[in-house]
């Protein structure tokens, strides 16, 4: 058996980001280009693994431009598989979702595993309902829409399910799933280990993802394209993304990946033309006035717009971000972030241009060698502050003591009578003249 799908994910039509329209019609855009090779590749269907639209509630708008793009399939007989997301998912007071609309229009194939009792129910996809369809004969695809917390029972669920379930003349399977995986972004919690995802590995041959941005693929059966769109500013330092091209062939079983059958696949990922997002990062530290820092900073921006322009073929303004850090030698007040934006404005046309300030006072620096734990750091910004109101001459460690004092009972809880005691008790808690 042979076939080629597409897989793509997390869409987001819909999204005016930043309350531009501009962005609004590049989500559509980038859409509509992935529709398009789908069809030019003349592929046998689409995975479409979540998150079409960015909220639940949309305008006639974004379902007129997710029916135009849908409707590119619909014409060229190509059927698209989808769950539904976190975004797009139904109230469970609503008897029908946007999905559901498009599906009942039979522009999509809505997959989903109910269940019952907590067991689910694998029943082919029939009047517009079901967990799985034989979309190719010998190629089977599961669905389950967005769980949230309780997706790693319904995959455990489904793992016992499949173990008992008729697989006669099925070569080959893909599980459609809305959720991520843990550890692919770092310091974000969430999403499912691979020991959770077990119970699916000997029954899937691709494990067809979505709801994380960033691009990722393990052990040769789980897959997760990203985002068409760039949907953040953090996205901008992620790798190019923006749809998986699948070629299915089970006589040739693929070396990469153990499973069922082997993995009979090979993925390529491919991005498609998006609008450029830019992130500037400038450590001041070496800047000893407004002045030194302004030139230093627009050598960096001048120097960073050449690279881009030598380098990027996209011809759509970008949006560009510059993010200033480090200690400032001068006065925090006297940054001028304005002129810091019309250098942006100068050297790269942007559509939209952003200047964080992320800079520190000479005051508040910790020396590069200290060692401070979160109660310390916090214990010598109150001081410094402190030391700078003459009301607070002579007393600075009694008053930063109780600062820190009613920090830890509001926090753990205490009562407001207990609160208000401690404050009472004030005058004796400071009393105590400072010894430096």
């Amino acid at each position: 058996m042979r076939a080629r799908f597409l897989h793509l994910a997390d869409c987001h039509l819909g999204y005016r980001q930043y309350g531009r329209n501009e962005r609004f019609n590049d989500f559509s855009k980038a859409f509509y280009a992935v529709m398009d090779v789908a069809v030019a590749e003349k592929v046998d269907f689409v995975v479409l693994a979540g998150d079409l639209f960015q909220k639940r509630s949309i305008d006639a708008l974004t379902l007129s431009h997710a029916m135009r793009g849908l409707e590119k399939l619909q014409k060229a007989g190509i059927p698209c598989l989808a769950v539904e997301g976190n975004h797009e998912l139904a109230y469970f007071n609503e008897s029908i979702g946007w999905m559901r609309f498009l599906a009942e229009r039979d522009l999509l194939i809505l997959l989903d595993t109910p269940f019952e009792e907590g067991k689910p129910l694998l029943e082919p996809y029939t009047k517009r309902n079901g967990a799985y369809i034989d979309v190719v004969p010998g190629l089977r695809v599961y669905g389950l829409r967005y769980y949230g917390s309780s997706t790693a029972s319904a995959v455990a669920n489904i793992g016992a399910a499949l173990d008992e379930a008729d697989s006669t003349g099925v070569e080959y399977t893909i599980f459609i799933a809305h959720t991520g995986i843990e550890g692919v972004l770092a310091g974000e919690a969430g999403g499912l280990t691979h020991r959770e995802l077990a119970p699916l590995r000997s029954h899937v041959n691709y494990l067809a993802l979505g709801h994380v941005h960033k691009p990722f693929d393990f052990d040769g059966w789980i897959y997760n394209p990203g985002s068409p769109e760039t949907c953040s500013m953090t996205e901008a330092a992620w790798p190019e993304r923006g749809y998986y091209l699948v070629d299915v062939d089970t006589s040739a079983p693929s070396p990469e990946a153990e499973g069922r059958g082997g993995g009979f696949h090979s993925a390529k990922l491919c991005a498609n033309p998006r609008r450029d997002f830019v992130r500037l990062f400038f450590k001041v530290d070496a800047c000893t006035s407004q002045d030194a820092l302004y030139t230093a900073c627009q050598e960096y921006v001048g120097r960073e717009a050449r690279d881009r322009a030598a380098k990027s073929r996209n011809a759509s303004a970008p949006v560009v971000e510059l993010r200033l850090s480090g200690v400032l030698a001068f006065d925090r007040a006297g940054l001028e972030l304005e002129r810091y934006q019309e250098l942006l404005v100068e050297h790269f046309s942007p559509l939209l241009a952003f200047v964080k300030n992320a800079t520190q006072p000479t005051e508040f620096a910790v020396a590069a060698d200290a060692q401070l734990n979160r109660r310390e750091l916090e214990q010598q910004i109150i001081a410094d502050l402190l030391g700078r109101d003459a009301r607070f001459a002579g007393q600075r460690e009694g008053w930063t003591r109780l600062a820190l004092s009613l920090k830890q009972m509001a926090l753990t809880g205490a009562a407001p009578e207990a609160i208000l005691d401690e404050l009472a008790n004030a005058p004796e808690i400071v009393k105590q003249k400072d010894t430096d």
